[in-house]
């Protein structure tokens, strides 16, 4: 059982080693939205949580947030803070997740949060 867990990240370890121009790669990253989950209802200062995996490495992973680029991120862990005072209050808003891996395919994950200052 061990020996089939290591075998998968020496071949992903193997793969991220390769050339960035690999023409072969035509996979697009999986891209998760581990924070918030979709449906949500938040306040404040909202964490944005992404896990992005692609076979031959993640390039970045760029946060847009109703449409509106909020931050571009190089490194894992992607995390980032969105500031919700600005935003209308019991408003609807959409939080886009887009990751380009190194051959330039692109994933992307969409979720929906609803904004509610009364929150605490």
């Amino acid at each position: 059982m061990t020996r089939a867990r290591v075998i998968p990240v020496l071949l992903l370890l193997t793969a991220c080693s390769l050339d960035s121009g690999n023409p072969s790669d035509g996979s697009a990253p999986i891209v998760v939205i581990d924070a918030p989950l979709n449906g949500a209802v938040v306040a404040n200062q909202v964490a944005i949580q992404v896990t992005a995996v692609d076979d031959f490495g993640v390039d970045k992973v760029e946060i847009v947030i109703d449409n509106n680029p909020a931050i571009v991120l190089f490194d894992p862990p992607y995390v980032t803070t969105w500031n919700t005072a600005s935003v209308p209050d019991n408003t609807t808003h959409t939080i886009l997740a887009r990751a380009y891996d190194v051959a330039r395919n692109v994933g992307s994950r969409q979720i929906t949060v609803t904004v509610d200052k009364g929150v605490q």
